[in-house]
């Protein structure tokens, strides 16, 4: 991703937000104003019906359009077209839809595909219907493994490490590397919910595995989960394939102004590396156990007593040497 597609992210809402002042202050039913530095000329633009759209300059002839979706609209014009999002969509889905038909241009695609591309990683969040907000807690568990994933990004690992969204036993695999994160707001952050008897087996492929304990503040100075994904995009990950693995959680950007007012600080970190002298229930610790009538093990693991077995190295620094990065 370039430098000019990242400077984009911001700079989309805040124009919304300014014509639908200004359309506030006239008798027009529309506004529109053009968006600078992309490679051909574009304007973003709303009307009073909540409709918003982007509209891109090209060669007539070079437009592809995709008419299958009930939320969005392709009108072809005599200097390129103009791709319309309907006022049902959820508005942060709709504005991060059309910042992705920007940044498909800034990035080198053919301006006259990019609306009809970027189409087809959003559809679908477009009309996703957005279920309730995430709780407190769920949010403290994603804000917890977000954090870590920033630290992947920075260290040039891929949202692909991410795999606590697919309900992995684990939240991160690394080349050698497995990870756990168990976050918590409670100043006990050592004893931790551990959910089946999986979760804390040895991987298959004999990498290490590390659980990894956060302990969480809210704090209105801290960060909120948008501005990790935020974040997360900024680092080069697809906004389209982060929030399409999000709604796998339950996460939906429709609630985001909900969860911007809702942040958290990390305040202390513990590393354990959990091998068999560490205390836990693996499958092969009740292979003699008839386990047909029971359908879900969790447990607490209380780590009060334990500290002395902490590693001694931080989360970033064993990240950047199995990434090859330090």
């Amino acid at each position: 991703m370039t430098d000019t597609a990242r400077a984009w992210v911001p700079s989309l809402a805040s124009r919304l937000a300014i014509l639908r002042s200004d359309l506030a202050k006239s008798d027009s039913d529309h506004a529109e104003v053009a968006i600078p530095g992309t490679p051909v000329v574009c304007h973003v633009g709303l009307d009073r019906s909540g409709f918003m759209w982007i509209r891109v300059t090209c060669d007539r002839a070079s437009v592809s359009v995709d008419d299958s979706s009930a939320d969005v609209r392709f009108t072809t014009r005599s200097d390129g077209y103009r791709v319309t999002v309907a006022a049902t969509a959820a508005e942060s889905a709709s504005i991060h839809f059309l910042e992705e038909v920007v940044q498909l241009i800034n990035d080198g695609h053919a301006p006259g595909d990019a609306g009809r591309a970027a189409l087809q990683n959003w559809r679908d969040l477009l009309a996703r219907p957005p279920g309730a907000p995430l709780s407190e807690n769920a949010l403290v568990g994603l804000f917890g493994e977000l954090e870590v994933l920033t630290m992947i990004l920075r260290h040039g690992g891929q949202l692909d490490q991410w795999t606590g969204w697919n309900k992995d036993h684990c939240d991160f695999r690394l080349s050698g590397l497995v990870i756990e994160v168990k976050s918590t707001t409670s100043s006990n952050y050592r004893r931790v919910q551990i959910h089946g008897l999986g979760q804390l087996a040895d991987p298959e492929d004999g990498s290490d595995l590390i659980l990894v304990l956060r302990r969480l503040e809210s704090s209105p100075d801290g960060r909120s989960v948008p501005d990790l994904t935020d974040e997360i995009v900024g680092l080069g990950a697809s906004r389209a394939v982060l929030l399409d693995r999000l709604s796998q959680i339950r996460y939906s950007e429709q609630h985001r102004t909900h969860y911007e007012n809702v942040k958290f600080v990390s305040q202390e970190v513990a590393l354990r590396r959990v091998d068999g002298s560490h205390p836990r229930l693996t499958p092969t610790m009740l292979a003699g156990v008839d386990l047909s009538s029971i359908d879900k093990i969790d447990y607490e693991l209380n780590l009060n007593g334990d500290a002395v077995a902490d590693l001694d190295t931080d989360l970033d620094g064993l990240i950047a040497e199995h990434l090859g990065s330090s």
